[in-house]
């Protein structure tokens, strides 16, 4: 007897360090035992143990696949989802994205009790969906100007046309050929990024230097807008890859003159906050939506869709800028305003 408790003992440790979630289930959706690690996922404030499924959760669903497992003793692998007390369906209504998505395997014990084991695969679930759309959308951002390239390029073998009008298609496919290099340039620079294949190399400059570099690259994309950029710096000397920070400010610099109206104006400035130098791009234009600002960092995510391809833009920049902040262990945040403007801010150590 004192060998069996022992061994009872042992592995209700077993399970009680387990990092999925246990559940014992009986056949009347009681909860015989459940590990920590169950109480934790779940998020529940009462303890689970002694429970029935139905005072802890508003759906169905979860009774509805341990019955299942009773009546054909065969062993049921789900994913359901959960928000609080709610499961399944529910869950998905209640919690509008913020719901956690659960992998279930429940396995006939006996004729009195089932087992079902969970894990947590919210992230996996949403890299999957971060996944099929960045296929899609690289997909479609590549479609558009291989279209008006094919489209141009056939007109120009097949018609007879003027010189004008032949120069006229040449440039037009020259311009969406020059984008798409663009777009791949970008998505092979992320690519590094992401496989951290960039070790970059580290050195002193000032953030003069580095907001004198980047006003050269981008006044004439703000010429040709009539917006005006006015740059102040602090002469602060900061341990940085001078080339990728010059690219992350170039990012943010032509995001502002993008979505700003012509004949307005944008700001560049830097401050010391404490051993952060903080880099805050300024501008007056359309604003962003509290919906879209969780998102603006993904890749090839518009918000206004229209106004980024007349632009030019590739969708990556944004998501490029926050490669680099990461990077360097610094931040990009945005505080915005429909109708009122933006305001970015990169954070990043002094050294």
């Amino acid at each position: 007897m004192p060998k069996k408790r022992g061994d009872k003992d042992r592995y209700l440790q077993i399970i009680e360090a387990m990092g999925e979630g246990v559940l014992l289930i009986s056949r009347k959706h009681r909860i015989a035992l459940a590990n920590r690690s169950a109480e934790t996922m779940l998020g529940l404030s009462s303890a689970l143990r002694g429970k029935r499924l139905e005072e802890l959760f508003s759906g169905s669903e979860l009774a509805e696949h341990v019955d299942s497992v009773f009546h054909t003793k065969a062993r049921q692998i789900f994913r359901i989802s959960s928000y609080h007390n709610a499961i399944g369906d529910d869950a998905v209504v209640r919690g509008k994205g913020r719901e956690k998505q659960y992998e279930f395997c429940i396995t006939l014990l006996d004729d009195k009790y089932a087992v079902a084991m969970f894990s947590d695969v919210t992230m996996l679930e949403r890299l999957e969906m971060v996944r099929q759309d960045f296929v899609s959308n690289v997909s479609h951002e590549l479609k558009t100007p291989l279209t008006a390239i094919a489209g141009f390029a056939e007109t120009l073998a097949e018609e007879s046309l003027s010189d004008e009008e032949r120069k006229g298609f040449a440039r037009i496919i020259q311009k969406n050929a020059t984008h798409m290099q663009r777009i791949i340039a970008d998505l092979l620079l992320l690519t590094s990024l992401d496989r951290a294949e960039i070790a970059p190399a580290m050195e002193r400059t000032t953030d003069t230097r580095l907001l004198q570099e980047v006003k050269a690259y981008t006044q004439y994309k703000a010429s040709t807008k009539e917006i005006s950029v006015t740059y102040s710096s602090s002469d602060e000397t900061i341990l940085c890859s001078e080339s990728l920070i010059v690219q992350a400010l170039i990012n943010l610099v032509v995001n502002a003159i993008s979505y700003s109206p012509q004949q307005s104006e944008v700001t560049v400035s830097t401050r010391r906050k404490g051993d952060m130098l903080e880099f805050i791009i300024a501008d007056k234009g359309f604003g962003i939506s509290e919906d879209d600002i969780p998102r603006i960092f993904e890749r090839f995510y518009r918000v206004d869709k229209a106004r980024s391809r007349e632009g030019g833009g590739t969708g990556l920049g944004l998501s490029i800028v926050r490669h680099i902040a990461i990077i360097h262990k610094g931040t990009i945040k945005v505080e915005s305003k429909l109708g009122e403007g933006s305001v970015f801010t990169l954070s990043l150590p002094v050294s």
